[in-house]
This record gives structure tokens, C-alpha cells and sequence, in this order.
């Protein structure tokens, strides 16, 4: 699965990369974190799959979003730290959309989203709207590698024209609009015109791409899974699809993760749904249960980092190009917390090894998007803080 053609390197200026994987029932807090904070700490029971890994990841402690207690809620928030809820369109940008819009359609598409048994829902573009994920790996793969028809391409060219003559249309009429309209009303047709430009933007770069063949990948897309909860196969395939869009520089911004239900996961141990099993009330088959799950979680996030640290390139590898996240915005979901977050950063050409606690000074944990600003600059974007960050996170 790892062969595909395109994407040449310049060793120059390596392309930046950022994969955002999460859980949207976190992580049980006592098998995820190390106990010490000491240089040669031991990893947890749930880490010890990224053993071979040690000095390409860092874990986080006592950091989290001091503005979230949102419950199960937060799962919206992870990527931006503002409650979707409350905030006006543009105030919750998601991180990954910051960087997409850096990157724009220099690559096929700005950003790639896919998420198992469940929306996480955490991305947002500048104008306050939810970008779609996709359930099934199957069908990334037909939008990632597989070409249209002629007549199919011919009639979407056309449908792409039509749509940008309905959009300057619209645009005149804002226009017009704008020289009457008080503050209040400004505000909203900011909001309008914010929209209309994504939209004005997402057109043009369709059209650049339109008749370019996407890149030849070798996959198996014959892979049947029993369902929707056969993890064991779907998770694979999800990993190895993002792995080849990076490869053959499809695109350079993914999220991807484990989404909110309580179906029985098709995971070797599993019996119980897997939401009752993340309120565990203690029960030590209830808490096995969920140490498996999570376990399962960092294996599937090892074995890519895995294939990205072999796949070589002309400046180094591709983990070391590419900084791959994992959190999630629950930090207990057994008592609905949202504090203290499941937090590990790999790749991306920081210093790692170690196990950081965040705690500050003031006593006060910290602000996860200080380690967002930190990631985005890495990206290349210029920027000095995101949304409501306090500062930077020292890795390097």
C-alpha cells in the first residue's frame, strides 16, 4: 500500500505537514499519563506501543481550553478552544483550518477529514462553518485517488461556472446592501461576505485541479469491513489513506479519530458499548474494556508515525516533516472533565522525548491553543497567537 507516484521533494524547503488525530471519549487519565515527569520516565500502559518511538513524540500534562466545560459538548472545541456555541461565525476557527487556508489549493485539497463510528466535529472554517468528515474510508479513497469520467468532469466544469455567476451576483448585491446597513446588520454581511469568498476560493481551486489526474496509488479498495465498528480494519485503511494523500502531496492538513457512540467496537476483549464503558464507576472489567480501546487508539497513531519515520525523503523523512497531534477535549469522560487533556505531539521536526508538565506558576494549566500557536508558526503561518492563547510551548 505504500507505493503511489507524484509529489517530488525539495530539499531546500520541505514541505510542512499536520495531522490532527483525536478521541472523542478521551482517554482513562490513570493508564494514559506517565508518572513521572523524569527524563528516562516510563510510559504508561496505554503508551507502550510508541516505545520504539520515544524521542519522536512528547506528552503533555495539565494542559487543556480554560474556557471549556462544555461535557461531551467539547469535542467541538478541541481544535479551537472557543465553545461553537456562543461564539459569532469566524470567532472558532479550528487550528487545522488556519493552516489549510496558509496552504490554500496548492495541493488538491486544503485539508482532509475523516473520523470512525462518529463526527468529532471540530473542525471550523473562518466563517463559522463545520467542515464535513468522512464515515468510510472507501470512499476518501474514490475522492483522493479515484479520477471522474470525462462526461462527469465535463458536467461539474459547468455546474463550478454557474455557481461563480450566482456568486457575483450575490456579491453586488452585498454591495448595495453594505451602504445602508447599520453596525449590527455590518456585522452579520461581514459574516455573509466571509462565506461567499470560501466559496469563491473552494471554486477556483476546484477548477485549477479539475483536469489534473489525481495520483496512482497502489490500495486495496476491496477490503470489506463486518461494519461500521470493525475497527481492526477500518482504522488501518483510514492511517494508510492519510499516509498516501501525504505522500503524494494530495494534501498536507488532516484530521482524522474515533468518534462519540456506544456501539460494542469489534476489538479483541470488547462486550460492552463504548460509551457505558468510558463511565466505568470503577469496575474493573468496565475499566479493562476501556484500557483496551485506548491502547487500540495509540497502536493505529504508532504503526503511521511508523510508516511516516521509513518513508525517507530528500530532507530527512516524512515524521520528521510532518507534526502529528493526538488529544481530545475530554480529559475523564467518566465524570464529563474537561480538564486536564489527553495530549501528545509527535514529528514535525521538534525536540522530543520527554513527558512536560504544563502547570504553571500561577498554579493555572496551560492554554492548549499556546501549543497550537506553536504548531501553526511551525507550519509556516505568521502568527502570534491563536484565538485565546496565552503564548507559546518551548520544544525546541
Amino acid at each position: 500500500m505504500q507505493s503511489v507516484s507524484g509529489a517530488a521533494e525539495d530539499e531546500a524547503n520541505p514541505k510542512k505537514r499536520l495531522v490532527c488525530i483525536a478521541s472523542a471519549l478521551g482517554m482513562n487519565p490513570e493508564a494514559f499519563f506517565p508518572s513521572s515527569f523524569d527524563p528516562d520516565y516510563e510510559l504508561s500502559a496505554t503508551l507502550k506501543s510508541l516505545a520504539p518511538l520515544r524521542k519522536d513524540f512528547t506528552v503533555f500534562s495539565h494542559m487543556d481550553h480554560p474556557g471549556i466545560f462544555t461535557k461531551h459538548g467539547a469535542m467541538n472545541s478541541l481544535l479551537s478552544g472557543v465553545d461553537a456555541k456562543k461564539a459569532t461565525a469566524g470567532q472558532n476557527i479550528s487550528m487545522d483550518q488556519v493552516a489549510a487556508a496558509h496552504v490554500g489549493y496548492e495541493t488538491r485539497f486544503p485539508s482532509v477529514h475523516i473520523s470512525l463510528g462518529g463526527s468529532q466535529g471540530a473542525s471550523w472554517t473562518a466563517s463559522g462553518i463545520k467542515v464535513r468528515e468522512e464515515s468510510d474510508p472507501l470512499a476518501l479513497f474514490q475522492k483522493l485517488f479515484v479520477n471522474d469520467p470525462a462526461a462527469a468532469r465535463k458536467a461539474r466544469k459547468l455546474e463550478l461556472q454557474q455557481q461563480g455567476s450566482v456568486l457575483d451576483l450575490v456579491r453586488s448585491q452585498a454591495a448595495h446592501l453594505e451602504k445602508r446597513a447599520n453596525p449590527a446588520d455590518r456585522r452579520k454581511l461581514d459574516e455573509y461576505l466571509t462565506a461567499i469568498r470560501e466559496a469563491e476560493s473552494r471554486i477556483q481551486g476546484i477548477q485549477r485541479w479539475q483536469d489534473i489526474p489525481k495520483p496512482k496509488v497502489e490500495f486495496d479498495d476491496s477490503v470489506n469491513a463486518h461494519g461500521n465498528m470493525d475497527y481492526p480494519t477500518l482504522s488501518p485503511l483510514m492511517f494508510d489513506l492519510l499516509f498516501l494523500a501525504i505522500q503524494s502531496d494530495s494534501s498536507r492538513v488532516f484530521t482524522a479519530g474515533f468518534g462519540m457512540h456506544n456501539h460494542v467496537i469489534e476489538i479483541d476483549g470488547i462486550t460492552d458499548g463504548y460509551h457505558g464503558i468510558t463511565h466505568h464507576g470503577n469496575l474493573p472489567d468496565r475499566l479493562r474494556q476501556l484500557r483496551i480501546i485506548d491502547a487500540f487508539y495509540i497502536e493505529q497513531m504508532a504503526r503511521f508515525m511508523t510508516k511516516l519515520k521509513r518513508t525517507q525523503t530528500a530532507g530527512g523523512n516524512l515524521l520528521d516533516e510532518t507534526m502529528v497531534f493526538f488529544g481530545s477535549c475530554l480529559g475523564d469522560a467518566s465524570r464529563h472533565s474537561n480538564r486536564d487533556l489527553p495530549i501528545i505531539l509527535a514529528g514535525g521536526g521538534f525536540k522530543h522525548g520527554s513527558h512536560v508538565n504544563a502547570m504553571q506558576r500561577s498554579g493555572q494549566q496551560t492554554p492548549l491553543n499556546n501549543l497550537f500557536t506553536t504548531m501553526l508558526q511551525r507550519f509556516g503561518v505568521e502568527i502570534d497567537r491563536f484565538n485565546n492563547a496565552t503564548g507559546t510551548v518551548e520544544l525546541s
